[in-house]
C-alpha cells in the first residue's frame, strides 16, 4: 500500500466514512477533490440556535433533500461531530450534495446547493 493511499484512509476512518472506496485514484490529494458522500448519515442544524432538525442519509449521489426550510444558516454534520459543512438558504426547498473537500491534511466537507455548478 502506498504511503498516499495510508494517509487517505486513516483521514476518512477519522470522517466516519471509511466505507467509501475510491477506485482508481492515484493519490489522497486527487480522492480528495470534491467527490461526493453517498449513504452516510447526518445531523442538519439550523445555526442558530443550533438544535438539529433532521437526521438523514445521504443518498448514492451525496444528495439530502428538505420540502420546505426558513432562511437561515444550516449546518450538516457526522453523528460524531467531528466533520461539519455550512450553507446559507434562503428559504423553501432545499437539496443539497455533500461532498469530500480538497484539504489533504484533515477531512473536510463542502456543501452544495443543487443549482451549483458541479
Amino acid at each position: 500500500m502506498k504511503q498516499s493511499r495510508r494517509i487517505f484512509i486513516r483521514s476518512a476512518l477519522g470522517a466516519s466514512i471509511a466505507g467509501l472506496a475510491f477506485a482508481g485514484q492515484a493519490s489522497a490529494r486527487q480522492a480528495l477533490g470534491n467527490d461526493p458522500i453517498p449513504l452516510i448519515d447526518v445531523v442538519v442544524e439550523k445555526v442558530p440556535p443550533g438544535h438539529a432538525i433532521a437526521q438523514v442519509t445521504t443518498d448514492r449521489r451525496g444528495m439530502i433533500a428538505f420540502r420546505d426550510l426558513d432562511a437561515g444558516y444550516y449546518e450538516v454534520r457526522d453523528r460524531d461531530d467531528t466533520v461539519r459543512a455550512g450553507i446559507r438558504h434562503p428559504g423553501g426547498p432545499a437539496r443539497w450534495q455533500l461532498r469530500q473537500g480538497r484539504d489533504s491534511r484533515r477531512p473536510i466537507w463542502t456543501l452544495a446547493d443543487q443549482s451549483d455548478p458541479l
